[in-house]
């Protein structure tokens, strides 16, 4: 691993070019990033249509329809920072490597599984949010309604405000707690990275909402695809559990690899992390050199 010898090249970016290297990333890694989305979105759209399944019965009809369909984008949307950490892995493997391993890859995301869980799924509202779209199924599930509107709105603050815990978790892989007052803990860690750019994280947030016209110009084109070839224009299982789901995946590992870039471009501006990998990379070779 040779750290000033990267295969993106490190150096500042404005949020247009980061849209576009974007694309590039995913068309020379798309199989890659193809199957870490899978291994993870697959089980949550599992997960998610058992979570849905009270609104079964009464599908295809159109009120219905409406209700699950809104309450699958919720959950995917909660979900969507959790079922990417697999890319976010895998991109920060082929960052210094010329070739990516999955062994590599995975050697130490099980270390990583508790922090992940108590700050991502916990304190994000991941469970807390699968919990209250499975009440809002329930006959008198109506009144659960307002606070899962206020959960997704407070997802989408804190989101907005401090995007890149995921990236502090997976890639620096500091402590969750410490004694000591010096050492970086992912708390600490993650108040130096955003706290001093909080009008940087609002406007790449602001940026960000693309997404959403995005996710409805695919779900919409792959609805029409369907009716016109097969002249199924009902929003029934296949077009709500199936190809819905997988067009906001699509989106939310797009807009993964999207985030890693921006964490990257963030530390190059704010931390001059590219004189940092140079002269690490130099260190590395002295201390090769005189071994």
């Amino acid at each position: 691993m040779q750290l000033d010898k990267t295969q993106i090249a490190i150096r500042e970016r404005g949020l247009l070019e980061l849209f576009d290297l974007s694309l590039l990333v995913i068309k020379r890694y798309m199989g890659r990033i193809v199957i870490t989305t899978a291994a993870m979105a697959i089980p949550f759209t599992l997960i998610n249509i058992a979570i849905l399944s009270n609104l079964r019965p009464d599908l295809p009809t159109e009120v219905t329809s409406a209700q699950y369909g809104m309450l699958m984008v919720i959950l995917i949307f909660l979900e969507a920072p959790l079922a990417t950490s697999l890319v976010t892995l895998m991109l920060g493997d082929v960052m210094f490597h010329d070739e990516p391993s999955w062994r590599r890859m995975l050697s130490a995301p099980f270390s990583l599984i508790p922090r992940m869980f108590w700050l991502v799924a916990l304190l994000r509202g991941v469970v807390p949010g699968m919990g209250m779209v499975f009440l809002c199924t329930l006959d008198d599930g109506e009144a659960w309604g307002f606070l899962l509107f206020l959960l997704v709105a407070y997802a989408m603050v804190l989101r907005g405000v401090r995007p890149f815990l995921g990236e502090i978790i997976l890639l620096e892989r500091n402590p969750f707690y410490a004694n000591d007052a010096n050492t970086m803990t992912v708390g600490r860690r993650s108040a130096a990275l955003h706290n001093p750019n909080f009008g940087d994280m609002v406007i790449r947030a602001m940026a960000s909402t693309f997404s959403v016209p995005l996710a409805c110009a695919i779900c919409i084109n792959i609805w029409a695809l369907r009716g016109y070839l097969f002249g199924q224009w009902a929003w029934d299982w296949v077009m709500l559990d199936l190809l819905l789901p997988t067009s906001l995946w699509m989106v939310a590992a797009y807009m993964a690899v999207t985030r890693f870039l921006s964490y990257l471009d963030l530390r190059i501006r704010r931390e001059g992390w590219e004189v940092e990998l140079v002269v690490r990379a130099e260190a590395n070779r002295w201390k090769g050199a005189t071994v």
